[in-house]
């Protein structure tokens, strides 16, 4: 027989742990907005580069449960278009990635090669030599491929400014519409860059975290940390699954520019907070739980027109 005290006290911490865990992911939302002002900032650059980069995360178990998950994570970014007028510049790019997901409970989720296909279009305005505004739409088409449906495309679309205060030091503003953080959201955000010398600078926007320090001409040593989340639609024997996966990833890294164009670099790091969703075709969600924390690895190659 339960016990009508137990049972309220394990509701009520259901509840507030529910709470909790909202209150989070709206932190990291709210946040996220400036991680898309940086990224629209960093295509500008990338719109002249052809980038690719390999990453690793090591099975780990998931709390409460015998299955273990790992990923691995190859992609490939390409401009298709880049103009730069006056004071306008605008231009269009590709992004394909292929995880590979090591999932050992397949009587949820029965499967291992996923995709993920982005085309950004991004326009900058340089107002005055202080002000820039920055402009960003990125649709995502995400899922196995084996079928596919409007559930596996997202959307997301940015507008934000940098003013620089003074030669070392730039505010950051930005609001971004997203379809592809828990249902339809819209944020702003405010951070700033600083360049305290020559040889490092300092970048602090939401979850984004980075220092650079120039070790040599050639040599980079960068510390990182960033908000990763992805999400694939996945159809496998008449039953639709939606996976999401999230976590927090601290990185160390170093890129060694052997030439002008070209760029090797190698980083290890961990993923905490890490968490697993997977949501029925009606959205209930059938499974919502934490991961282990664990080790990262990546490696990636730059080429700059």
């Amino acid at each position: 027989m339960s016990n009508p005290s137990l049972d309220g006290l394990s509701k009520n911490h259901k509840v507030w742990g529910m709470k909790l865990r909202n209150i989070f992911a709206l932190f990291l939302l709210f946040s996220s907005v400036l991680s898309f002002a940086v990224q629209a900032q960093d295509f500008k650059k990338e719109m002249k580069a052809v980038r690719t980069n390999l990453s690793i995360t090591p099975d780990r178990n998931i709390e409460g449960t015998n299955a273990e998950l790992g990923i691995t994570q190859w992609g490939i970014m390409s401009p298709l278009y880049y103009h730069k007028a006056d004071k306008w510049a605008w231009g269009a790019g590709f992004r394909y990635e292929l995880s590979d997901v090591d999932f050992s409970n397949t009587s949820l989720l029965n499967e291992s090669t996923l995709h993920a296909i982005d085309l950004p279009v991004f326009a900058a305005y340089d107002q005055s030599d202080n002000l820039q505004w920055i402009f960003l739409f990125n649709p995502t088409l995400s899922g196995d491929f084996d079928h596919v449906s409007a559930d596996g495309m997202n959307y997301m679309t940015m507008a934000g400014a940098r003013y620089k205060r003074s030669e070392s030091f730039q505010w950051i503003f930005g609001a971004f519409y997203s379809t592809g953080f828990n249902d339809n959201t819209f944020l702003p955000g405010i951070g700033f860059s600083w360049e305290p010398n020559d040889r490092s600078d300092f970048l602090f926007a939401g979850p984004i975290v980075r220092y650079r320090y120039s070790v040599t001409d050639s040599l980079d040593f960068v510390l990182d940390g960033k908000y990763s989340s992805n999400d694939w639609n996945t159809y496998n024997g008449g039953v639709e699954r939606d996976l999401t996966l999230r976590s927090y990833q601290l990185s160390a890294s170093l890129q060694w520019n052997f030439s002008e164009k070209q760029a090797v670099y190698g980083g290890v790091g961990v993923e905490l907070a890490r968490e697993i969703e997977i949501k029925n075709d009606a959205g209930g969600i059938l499974h919502d739980k934490d991961l282990k924390s664990a080790p990262l690895y990546e490696l990636g190659y730059r080429f700059r027109f």
